[in-house]
C-alpha cells in the first residue's frame, strides 16, 4: 500500500509541473540560442556580438523547432540573418541547422 501511494504522489508532482507561458519559453529559446552562439567563438565577445532580433518557434514532442532573426556584430561588418536550431526542453543543447 505504500508503495502505491508513494508512485502516485510521485506521478502527481511530474504531472502538476508548471507549464511555461509563451514568453517565458520565448525567453528561454533566446538565452538557450545566445549561450550556443558565444561558446562557439570562445565567449569572446571582441571578436563578435550577437543580438536575438526574433525567434519563432514550434513545439514538437522532445523538442523546439525554432528560426531566429539574429543581429551579428563584427568589427568592420553589421549583418541581419536568420539561423534554425532544435533546443531540447530543458533549454540545455542546442543544435544547429545549416
Amino acid at each position: 500500500m505504500k508503495k502505491i501511494l508513494a508512485c502516485s504522489l510521485l506521478l502527481l508532482a511530474f504531472a502538476c509541473g508548471k507549464k511555461l507561458s509563451h514568453e517565458e519559453v520565448e525567453t528561454n529559446l533566446k538565452k538557450a540560442m545566445l549561450k550556443s552562439l558565444y561558446e562557439a567563438v570562445g565567449n569572446d565577445s571582441s571578436k563578435v556580438k550577437y543580438q536575438i532580433q526574433q525567434v519563432y518557434f514550434f513545439e514538437e514532442k522532445d523538442f523546439f523547432d525554432c528560426e531566429f532573426r539574429v543581429n551579428m556584430l563584427q568589427p568592420g561588418h553589421d549583418t541581419v540573418g536568420v539561423m534554425k536550431a532544435a533546443i531540447t526542453k530543458d533549454f540545455a543543447k542546442v543544435t544547429r541547422a545549416f
